[in-house]
């Protein structure tokens, strides 16, 4: 009785990693993630446009595509992006990360917000009236960021407040002035987090066979 007690409980530790492991990888929902089709999938705005591999300038993380983006040199704070968005309800959690590149030939310079130019990866909600009540962002490149390397920008994690209907994944580039220098991104990825159904259920099971 002990020794099938034991393996019962080995069957079900086993059944409980398997459920969190495969709740920890959300399918990423981004069309055209890499940017090897162009801009296919991602609204536009500003200066973002698609380049493929052309070395040392354009150098992608992992395929043969970017995307890269500049200010659009107003003399007054603006804005370039491009982003995808996608129905969801209200409790919702989302998740979002990309990497990020300047080359040292049209670099970024400065030391970002608010004074000088930034890159940051974003998720915005937005209400049935098209406003934007949360979001979640952080900063993936400016002007301190090492040149010619790709870095990768931590995850970021938002859910969706009361009265969602939709929600934003973008990439953006602010130029608070007139500041030059262009940055590459690559490799984005952004998914709905599903909830781990069986975890409580499972290692309640677990837990019981100790009482």
């Amino acid at each position: 009785m002990h020794l099938r007690k034991q393996s019962l409980v080995v069957a079900l530790v086993g059944v409980f990693v398997m459920a969190m492991g495969s709740a920890a990888i959300a399918q990423n929902m981004l069309a055209n993630p890499g940017f090897e089709t162009g801009l296919t999938g991602w609204t536009p705005f500003g200066n973002a446009f698609p380049e493929s591999v052309n070395p040392p300038q354009f150098v992608p993380r992992t395929g043969s595509g970017l995307v890269s983006m500049f200010g659009n040199f107003w003399g007054s704070f603006n804005v370039t992006g491009i982003f995808q968005e996608f129905p969801t309800a209200p409790g919702e959690t989302w998740e979002m990360s990309s990497s990020a590149r300047h080359w040292s030939g049209d670099a970024m310079v400065g030391v970002g917000a608010p004074n000088d130019n930034w890159v940051v990866q974003k998720m915005a909600f937005f209400d049935a009236g098209n406003n934007e009540i949360g979001n979640a962002e952080s900063t993936i490149l400016n002007g301190t960021f090492p040149t010619d390397t790709w870095h990768d920008a931590a995850m970021i994690v938002g859910v969706a407040p009361a009265g969602t209907v939709k929600v934003q994944a973008l990439i953006l580039y602010l130029q608070p002035m007139w500041a030059g220098g262009a940055a590459h991104v690559d490799d984005v990825y952004f998914a709905r987090r599903a909830p781990v159904g069986t975890e409580a259920s499972t290692w309640g099971q677990v837990k019981s066979l100790y009482r």
